[in-house]
């Protein structure tokens, strides 16, 4: 009898033979694999897109999209014709044309709204701007300008500023003549304020040339004929209204004064133009007692 002995046939690739069994993978082995498989799938959908987004790409595709997609609506009439100007009193024509840079022809759809905007708002005149496209070829420009308040004396400079306190400009002020002057470092500010109590006499307000702001809490007013009225702190109103009723029922300011002090409720302190200085007279001025 003959033995024939019968050897597995290897793979050629392996190494192994196909009844040869595979030594099975460690658990831990494969919890591992799945879990990195698991992080890698996020990391791929969460840090690509990311990625493309912090290079620029995904920006820069969208904007290339819809510079396309402005020049071929341009062909079809969608381009500016038209730039309409609302609101202008005092800021320049010229400037505000050059500032804006919008040139017939341009895509209407390219025409950055905010941009122009911004850098409207920023001349000196121009308090609001808002633009606006009026499909197909016009854009729309409204401007709200400043109003003109008061000049502002500073660093021996003239400059005008609106009720905001904000200055405007120093250029060309004659036309502003009739302003009142302020004077103080933080007589802008509060400027809007003594305007609206002056105004509350009508007849005494026109007689008003400057205001003094005194150590940023009250003020002096400069009559018209070099009188300085010294309002208080306090109920500086309340004094407005006494020196108004004072001059209806006395003519105060005719009596040759070179101040009137108003800072003491019930009292009327004045300085007369010979008076050497120190001799300011105390006067009651009650109503119905001589002033």
């Amino acid at each position: 009898m003959r033995w024939l002995n019968f050897k597995p046939r290897k793979n050629p690739k392996t190494g192994r033979s196909k009844t040869e069994r595979r030594r099975p993978m460690p658990r831990w082995a494969r919890q591992t694999i799945k879990v990195g498989s698991v992080v890698a799938i996020f990391g791929c959908a969460l840090g690509g897109p990311a990625w493309l987004w912090q290079s620029g790409w995904v920006a820069g595709a969208i904007n290339s999209a819809f510079d396309y997609s402005a020049r071929q609506l341009a062909t079809a009439g969608f381009k500016v014709e038209h730039v309409t100007l609302q609101g202008r009193e005092n800021e320049s024509t010229s400037r505000i044309s050059r500032v804006i840079d919008i040139k017939r022809g341009t895509p209407i759809l390219s025409v950055d709204l905010d941009d122009v905007r911004e850098r409207l708002e920023a001349l000196p005149w121009v308090r609001v701007a808002s633009i606006q496209r009026k499909f197909p070829d016009t854009v729309k420009i409204q401007i709200v300008e400043r109003r003109p308040m008061a000049l502002w004396q500073r660093n021996k400079e003239l400059v005008l500023i609106d009720d905001e306190g904000t200055v405007i400009t120093s250029k060309n002020l004659g036309r502003f003549n009739d302003l009142l002057i302020l004077v103080g470092k933080d007589a802008p500010a509060h400027g809007a304020s003594l305007l609206s109590f002056l105004s509350l006499e009508p007849d005494l307000r026109k007689r008003v040339n400057a205001a003094v702001r005194i150590g940023n809490r009250r003020w002096n007013i400069r009559m018209d004929n070099g009188i300085d009225v010294r309002l208080p702190e306090n109920n500086a109103i309340d004094a407005w209204h006494r020196l108004a009723r004072l001059e209806r029922e006395h003519q105060l300011l005719k009596q040759g004064l070179l101040s009137i002090d108003l800072r003491i409720p019930d009292q009327l302190i004045v300085r007369t133009r010979d008076a050497r200085p120190g001799t300011e007279r105390k006067v009651s001025h009650h109503k119905g007692e001589n002033t």
